[in-house]
């Protein structure tokens, strides 16, 4: 589950040429947050930033957030932001090398501080403050600052992978095309700079709304791809379950989820600000009919009387009728990509598994798949008797293995690059649960209260007692077909 926020400065670091540009690095795939996606320089406060010595006449509530930003500079394209610092080139050469060890901020900020130099006020100008949502396990409150440069960045191999100037006209056409993977943040900060840097920018920047909860705004991800983590009981605030907007000038909804009234003044909030930027929603489409994927249906359809789309499954169990039945291999029509071209559609896939009417959905142009509740980048995925059935499952999720897929947004979490190896855990994840579900079996627990009582017993929330007891039935269930178990009664099972 989510930890708690942890705080980063982040550097818009910019140069005047024929126009603006901006200097973006290009994350290493390797890091465990946003790996390989490009980002502004930066990272998180670390003990001994706040010893950062400062000139006279610079007051601060903030001192870490500026030792961080200057420290992080250094580190990440070896500019230096302090000045008056005597220090020789090659011994800025090893400070630099030596910053990402043990107490490196100390010892670089006490070098500093010994060299004489000092951070001048004005150097960097606070201009955003941005807080990753809740359905990331890493959350960070991140401040950017603006710092204009005449120096050329050099990077490092290491956390960074390359690094580039970039006009924000030019990084974000890159994107629309599916050529660049940009950060959200980073997204959010080139729209308001594509105009360039002007007496209202900073204005503009510093009104962003710091947290998505309660904004009224989506989240821009890929192409064409914007998503809403919201809070939707009975499961936890730190389990989110995320609406998308898929399309450019048509877009469609997938999974209006939302059950609460803020969620779902938030949720129309955003789809009237696709509507009044000459965005047209086509239709509410869903993955399947669980309660945190439905819970909006109908404020949406009471406020454009949109169609509705799902699997005949879906629509039986929801007891309703929809506009259109959708099957495996059915399209959905999204017009214009991004990028102006035509024909840009999403392919259903009938995943059943999960739920007995799931489909995922797969925006082959831009090899993005929306995998419902199949994965998740949260938690190990719910499959539970009533309603679900592990084989079904299995079948479904080596179904989407053979994509090629370079994005897939599951509805709980982030969004992964890491497709296929997300996919594998989560069958690791599964099969290894059925193991010990049998060996708590071959051990003498018959009823599916014990074994679940067992099998979760390190599970503290008893609120979610019957999930697992649903799970557990579901892993007995797929014993008996296996012939490694047999039931005898309700309830009541027995080695194969």
């Amino acid at each position: 589950m989510p930890s708690m926020t942890r705080q980063t400065a982040n550097l818009i670091l910019y140069r005047q040429r024929a126009g603006l540009e901006v200097f973006l690095v290009t994350r290493s795939i390797e890091l465990n947050f946003l790996g390989g996606y490009l980002a502004f320089a930066g990272g998180k406060v670390e003990p001994g930033d706040e010893s950062i010595p400062l000139a006279d006449g610079l007051d601060t509530e903030t001192p870490e957030l500026l030792g961080c930003a200057v420290r992080e500079l250094f580190e990440e394209t070896g500019i230096l932001a302090l000045r008056g610092a005597t220090t020789a080139g090659d011994e800025l050469k090893k400070l630099r090398l030596r910053l990402p060890g043990d107490a490196g901020a100390e010892r670089f900020f006490s070098a500093m501080r010994e060299s004489g130099a000092r951070l001048e006020p004005g150097t960097f100008q606070e201009a955003i403050r941005l807080v990753t949502p809740r359905f990331s396990k890493r959350r960070y409150s991140s401040t950017f600052f603006l710092l204009e440069t005449g120096d050329e960045p050099e990077i490092l191999p290491g956390e960074l992978a390359a690094g580039g100037w970039w006009a924000p006209s030019d990084a974000l056409e890159k994107w629309r095309l599916g050529e660049l993977l940009l950060a959200p943040p980073v997204i959010v900060i080139l729209r308001q700079l594509e105009n360039g840097i002007g007496p209202g920018t900073l204005e503009s920047l510093r009104s962003s709304p710091e947290t998505f909860e309660g904004s009224g705004l989506a989240i821009p991800w890929g192409p064409g791809i914007e998503l809403l983590p919201f809070h939707c009981p009975p499961l936890p605030v730190t389990l989110p379950s995320s609406t998308f907007l898929a399309g450019a000038r048509r877009f469609v909804i997938i999974d209006p989820a939302p059950t609460g009234k803020k969620e779902q003044e938030h949720l129309l909030a955003a789809i009237e600000n696709r509507i009044a930027g000459g965005d047209r929603p086509e239709a509410i489409v869903l993955s399947h009919h669980h309660i945190d994927h439905v819970g909006a249906v109908n404020a949406v359809q009471e406020r454009w009387s949109l169609p509705c789309w799902g699997h005949r499954r879906t629509a039986e169990l929801l007891e309703r009728s929809f506009d259109r039945e959708l099957d495996e291999g059915d399209l959905i029509d999204l017009g214009d990509s991004p990028a102006g071209a035509a024909g840009w559609k999403l392919r259903c896939l009938f995943t059943p598994g999960h739920a007995e009417g799931h489909l995922a959905f797969f925006d082959e142009r831009h090899r993005a798949l929306l995998a419902g509740d199949l994965v998740s980048t949260l938690v190990s995925m719910y499959v539970g008797t009533p309603g679900g059935h592990l084989e079904t499952y299995f079948r479904s999720l080596e179904k989407i293995r053979s994509l090629d897929i370079r994005l897939l947004y599951p509805s709980h979490g982030m969004p992964t690059l890491d497709a296929r190896g997300l996919i594998d855990r989560t069958i690791e994840h599964r099969k290894k649960r059925i193991g010990q579900v049998l060996r708590k079996l071959e051990k003498g627990f018959h009823s599916v209260e014990e074994i679940a009582g067992e099998v979760y017993r390190d599970k503290a929330d008893s609120r979610l007692r019957p999930l697992y007891e649903r799970t557990t039935r579901a892993a007995l269930e797929y014993l008996v077909e296996h012939e490694q178990a047999g039931k005898v009664a309700e309830d009541l099972y027995e080695t194969g």
